[in-house]
């Protein structure tokens, strides 16, 4: 039974409904939940399976901004979800009911001082995106530039906080309670919202993502990423700069064939692997609203809200393990997975070795019509979750980020080899970063030092051999010595036995403090006063030895 918080009580009465409404009854009575009387309908009969992902994911959108967010990224899930779900799930991209102009021109002249007509020569009433945290309008500034404003929605940083609490207690419970938490990991998939909310709820965090992404893909002429406005930016509102052109996935293939799509699709997985390997900072939500094809021929990457910091420890494991990937080495893939991942008492090393190398032999060639890398990633993880290894929430929004950027090569160019480019361009691009952290310094004081190791080693082989025909080598071992721990015990036995004596005289003395006897010494019985003198003496003796003779 799932013990509640006050504050979880709503939250969970939603999804016990939602459970039971869309046929997971299993899971909500594994929970404790039961059925409320007016679902006495139990789970939903729908026409086809399509107009049930798709209630559901309507359903999921009124329960609030988490929930959303949560669905987002169990879409990549597609080892979990029917196809029909991934693609319902998708929805929640960018579509979500708008909020009023009135109280966005309200969050504006708080957030910056001044209302959109002060700020701006025109601001469209009409938003051009409405997703589950902002909503974007376009607008130009006073000296002409087009730009887009992002506004965040009235109350959704404190509601998204408390759900959020909500479902980490929930997600600890299903893992512990449940066969399909135990498989899939639900503590994980939470870990990521949580990751990609705390990212995606401050815009002043978002400005800066855009700048870092703008400067670190600078070298990538195909690729355009928004610049925000300065002084434009508040943690409920972003100004940035527009970028015309139609999503990726609109365009049609007559306009592709005008573009160099190959060269597109290849500088797009370079400037990925360049984010996630070199920079250690990448934008994780590629989806097909967020990739447009910008004048020029160009990508633009839009929406900096989810981007990923990967500390440098683990960026140098998923460079090997992608590596691994595309090279078809699962047990190499496991390995890594084991130097990175936490794991459940009860994990059986073997068992997932022999696991995770079905899965990655089972990629196929690496096009696009086989199993996909992001598809081999995800696949990975729920083998891992199930054998008892967990691995780092960032291993979710990697295989989230390449799988929907997959979706957008695949349409760029069907016959690339994905793994053939990863594989090249990952080593090419580590070699580099080899290259730029060695200084001629560097270089000239290895030169030097292995110059002297080649020079002195044929004479040092030479003594070596020497020593050993001569039976001449001997080994200096540092160990303990055993006649001083042998001495140090027996002192140690002494000073115990003595203590117990002293103990038994003061106990001995003390009796026959009791009894009457005729000869007395200081006022008390006789042999009692002599036991606690050489029991004080004896005392005195093992205090001096362990205090002041030890010391000598």
């Amino acid at each position: 039974m799932l013990t509640t918080l006050p504050a979880d009580s709503v939250h969970y009465a939603k999804l016990s409904v939602l459970l039971w409404k869309h046929g997971r009854h299993d899971l909500a009575e594994q929970l404790g939940w039961t059925k409320k009387e007016n679902d006495a309908d139990g789970s939903r009969k729908s026409a086809t399976a399509r107009e049930a992902a798709q209630e559901c994911a309507r359903d999921i959108e009124q329960l609030g901004t988490a929930y959303i967010k949560l669905a987002q990224i169990a879409s990549t899930r597609q080892d979990v979800l029917p196809p029909e779900y991934v693609d319902a799930f998708g929805r929640l991209q960018d579509d979500v009911e708008p909020v009023s102009v009135e109280e966005l021109e309200a969050i504006m002249e708080e957030g910056l001082g001044a209302k959109p007509a002060v700020l701006f020569s025109r601001f469209d009433r009409s938003p051009l995106a409405s997703a589950s945290i902002g909503q974007v309008h376009r607008a130009a500034l006073q000296d002409g530039r087009e730009v887009v404003v992002k506004f965040r929605r009235p109350g959704i940083a404190q509601q998204a906080t408390e759900q959020l609490g909500s479902l980490k207690r929930l997600a600890a419970m299903v893992d512990d309670k449940t066969e399909i938490g135990k498989q899939f990991r639900f503590r994980s998939l939470v870990g990521a919202v949580e990751y990609a909310l705390k990212s995606e709820l401050d815009y002043c965090q978002e400005a800066n993502h855009l700048q870092h992404l703008a400067e670190n893909l600078k070298a990538f002429d195909r690729i355009r990423v928004p610049l925000p406005v300065s002084q434009m930016v508040c943690s409920d509102v972003l100004v940035m700069e527009y970028l015309s052109g139609p999503a990726i996935k609109d365009v049609s293939g007559v306009v592709l064939n005008e573009v160099d799509t190959t060269a597109l699709a290849d500088e797009l997985v370079r400037a990925y692997l360049q984010q996630i390997l070199i920079d250690g900072l990448f934008h994780a939500d590629p989806h097909p609203g967020n990739l447009i094809l910008h004048e020029g021929g160009k990508i633009g990457l839009l929406d900096g809200g989810m981007v990923v910091s990967l500390p440098p420890m683990l960026r140098r494991e998923i460079a090997a393990l992608l590596l691994a990937f595309s090279a078809g080495e699962g047990e190499r893939a496991a390995a890594i997975a084991n130097r990175i991942g936490q794991t459940d008492v009860g994990f059986d090393a073997q068992a997932f070795r022999t696991a995770a190398s079905r899965v990655v032999a089972s990629a196929g060639d690496g096009k696009f019509d086989s199993l996909s890398l992001g598809r081999t990633q995800v696949e990975f993880l729920n083998v891992a979750g199930s054998h008892g290894l967990v691995l780092p929430f960032e291993m979710i929004l990697l295989s989230k980020a390449f799988l929907q950027l997959e979706t957008t090569l695949a349409q760029l160019n069907p016959d690339q080899d994905a793994k053939a480019i990863i594989r090249g361009y990952t080593l090419e691009l580590l070699a580099d970063r080899a290259k730029e952290q060695l200084s001629v310094s560097q270089i000239a004081a290895a030169a030097l030092d292995s110059a002297a190791l080649a020079s002195n080693l044929p004479a040092r082989m030479n003594e070596f051999s020497r020593l050993l025909a001569e039976n001449q080598l001997r080994v200096d071992v540092d160990a303990i010595d055993e006649a001083a721990l042998l001495a140090g015990l027996g002192k140690i036995a002494n000073r115990i036995t003595s203590g117990l004596i002293v103990a038994a005289m003061i106990v001995g003395a003390s009796l026959i403090m009791r009894m009457q006897t005729g000869a007395q010494l200081f006022g008390y019985p006789v042999l009692a006063t002599i036991f606690f003198l050489l029991a004080a003496a004896i005392g005195l003796v093992l205090l001096y030895k362990a205090t002041i003779a030890d010391e000598r």
